[in-house]
């Protein structure tokens, strides 16, 4: 189930609302995908403070405060949690009820801690540790730019993780918190990185890819991702948008992405729960494009998942992925980005494709 805090922050986003928020800084300006400002809690003459356009935080590289839109309140403000919760709840029009202070705190301190891992990773990714990693990536495809764009990074274990979190002043509790993680600890040959993000943003969970396998097996969480349980992969990306392409795995959402013609999603092998369609619908998703991969299996899986979606009044269209390619991903890389075009403008309805199954 989507939080009132995600809601909140969904909405104030979808708004500009960092604009509003932190539009009065000096040197305000746009800068990439987001804006950069002069830091308010130190002494700053050229902009150091990083604002996010597609998450509620900031960032300030000279003195590394890092944080949510309640924090910023509370800090440059000087509101209670109180007041800075009620004061976005009233800009976004939503209630915040159920949403304590406890609750902020621990999901905020989760991510700041996965913030602070996220970069120590990418960092790794570039040194001669993740060498091997980074070659991987390149043979899939990715230039360097999109490397650093889509968040990839290498885990290096957990002893050089907590490591560096503890030289960042992390807690030790929270570097090594269980049940489950938040930090895995039979992870270590999983060593590629991809970042996952909740309803709004936030960076709620890590899972690692081992490039040696293929398959599910290929994947584990380093992190506990209970937090996202009813959160497909990337779906803050398509927060505002009618029609998004639903895949299963997690780089074939992120190849889309990549490619940019339309949003696209991931919902895993345990496929779309009721939970993960509750959240395509608050993000406005009116048109769902299926691409779960080819086989019979999987297009029976598809036929279920269009079946659910137009169970909620949503329209499913199914993307006739030929039965050789077992997923989209792989469908791109072996032909071009011209005949995904051309997929695109085959897509199926349900009863087309329920009557290919039978015949």
């Amino acid at each position: 189930m989507i939080g009132p805090i995600e809601r909140i922050y969904a909405g104030l986003l979808d708004r500009q609302y960092e604009v509003e928020l932190f539009g009065g800084l000096p040197g305000f300006e746009r800068k990439g995908s987001g804006y950069i400002a002069c830091c308010p809690f130190h002494e700053d003459t050229l902009p150091t403070l990083v604002i996010y356009s597609d998450r509620p935080e900031y960032f300030c590289f000279a003195c590394s405060c890092r944080g949510d839109w309640v924090r910023y309140l509370q800090l440059k403000e000087g509101l209670s949690f109180e007041d800075a919760r009620s004061l976005l709840s009233g800009r976004a029009g939503i209630e915040a009820r159920g949403y304590g202070r406890s609750l902020w705190e621990r999901e905020l301190a989760r991510t700041v801690l996965l913030e602070n891992a996220a970069s120590f990773f990418t960092t790794e990714l570039f040194a001669p540790p993740g060498e091997e990693v980074l070659r991987y990536l390149y043979r899939r495809g990715y230039a360097m730019g999109e490397v650093e764009g889509s968040g990839f990074g290498f885990y290096p274990g957990f002893s050089q993780l907590k490591e560096y979190l503890l030289s960042q002043g992390m807690n030790d509790v929270l570097a090594s918190e269980e049940p489950a993680g938040i930090w895995s600890r039979d992870a270590e040959s999983f060593r590629l990185t991809i970042p996952y993000r909740d309803f709004c943003g936030r960076l709620m969970g890590i899972i690692g890819r081992d490039i040696a396998k293929a398959g599910p097996e290929a994947y584990r969480p380093l992190t506990d991702l209970s937090p996202l349980v009813d959160t497909p992969f990337l779906i803050y990306k398509a927060r505002g948008r009618e029609e998004i392409i639903i895949v299963e795995g997690l780089f074939d959402a992120l190849l889309v992405d990549q490619i940019g013609i339309k949003p696209a999603i991931a919902i895993g092998r345990s496929g779309l729960s009721t939970g993960r369609l509750d959240a395509i619908e608050a993000s406005g998703i009116r048109r769902c494009i299926l691409a779960l991969g080819g086989g019979l299996e999987k297009r029976q899986r598809t036929l279920q998942t269009a079946r659910l979606i137009e169970s909620r009044g949503l329209e499913a269209v199914i993307l006739p992925i030929p039965d050789e390619y077992e997923d989209l991903d792989r469908f791109i890389r072996s032909t071009d980005l011209h005949d995904f075009k051309k997929l695109l403008k085959k897509g199926r309805s349900v009863e087309q494709w329920s009557a290919g199954i039978c015949n």
